[in-house]
């Protein structure tokens, strides 16, 4: 079975404050980043780690500055959810 990673410490928050500076709501956001809203709210919970695509997502669209993609990128996970080598290029699994 694999081990979840645990994100830093300040990822939650630092992803957190950047959708408020960007001036959206969860539900907004999520959209915004193709994501369901109940995955970013366990990002921004510290739950859970996105994957790598997902953070470039993520800082794309809540445009964060460099010392936030430092965070948000430290969290990021290769190799699993959408960049699992398993997936195909529409997401299904092969």
């Amino acid at each position: 079975m694999p081990v979840r990673r645990i994100p830093p410490e300040a990822f939650g928050p630092t992803l957190r404050a950047a959708r408020a500076a960007a001036g959206l709501g969860l539900r907004e956001a999520a959209r915004s980043i193709g994501i369901p809203s109940s995955y970013l709210h366990a990002l921004e919970a510290g739950q859970r780690c996105p994957s790598r695509t997902i953070a470039e997502r993520i800082a794309a669209a809540l445009a964060v500055d460099e010392a936030a993609r430092v965070i948000l990128f430290s969290a990021a996970v290769t190799g699993v959810g959408r960049d699992h080598p398993a997936r195909t290029e529409t997401g299904a699994w092969t």
